[in-house]
């Protein structure tokens, strides 16, 4: 009696792994994709928060994140740290992102010090054209945030599109940030 039940479990475990671990991954692939709503990162509502000081863009003080400020054009966010090796490393394709007139970067500095990354980007360039620190975790928890480098891609209306995990690189950026960009251009 003992094989017969022994050999019942084994299949049940074995049915479980073969039809559970494809339903969790598509489950998984969904949510991360916004085909599922439960993890799809959103924006604070009232998402305001303080720049960070000394921080300047063209010899102007950068301003700090709003909820509104995402409203008018296609935005990226990309949440980094002074203290981040990885975002040390796309700071530059950062800067080079800056430039262009179809985007807006703006940047959320996690986990961080206003000092440290106020000195980081003042040593290294300014990419940001609205900068906060998020000490309060507002749009780290609104965003469901996992993760530091982190780029969230939105559409002009504030509605989320994709988001990067990891350092930009010029690879990773034509082939999935400028997708994505492409796609946040589109109406919805």
């Amino acid at each position: 009696m003992s094989d017969g039940h022994t050999t019942f479990n084994r299949r049940m475990v074995l049915a479980s792994v073969v039809l559970g671990l494809p339903a969790f991954g598509a489950f998984g692939y969904a949510a991360q994709t916004g085909r599922i709503n439960i993890l799809t990162p959103v924006l604070p509502e009232s998402g305001d928060l303080a720049p960070i000081r000394g921080v300047t863009l063209d010899g102007h003080p950068v301003p700090g994140l709003t909820r509104a400020a995402f409203d008018g054009g296609v935005t990226l966010l990309n949440v980094w740290a002074s203290w981040c090796p990885d975002c040390r490393i796309e700071h530059p394709v950062l800067l080079e992102l800056s430039k262009r007139t179809d985007i807006r970067l703006f940047g959320l500095a996690a986990d961080d010090t206003e000092a440290n990354a106020s000195g980081f980007l003042r040593e290294h360039g300014n990419p940001y054209r609205r900068l906060s620190l998020d000490t309060g975790r507002v749009y780290q928890s609104a965003l469901r945030h996992r993760g530091i480098p982190q780029t969230y891609v939105f559409r002009a209306s504030g509605e989320y599109v994709s988001q990067i995990t990891g350092a930009l690189t010029p690879e990773l950026v034509a082939a999935r940030l400028m997708p994505a960009i492409e796609k946040a251009s589109l109406p919805a």
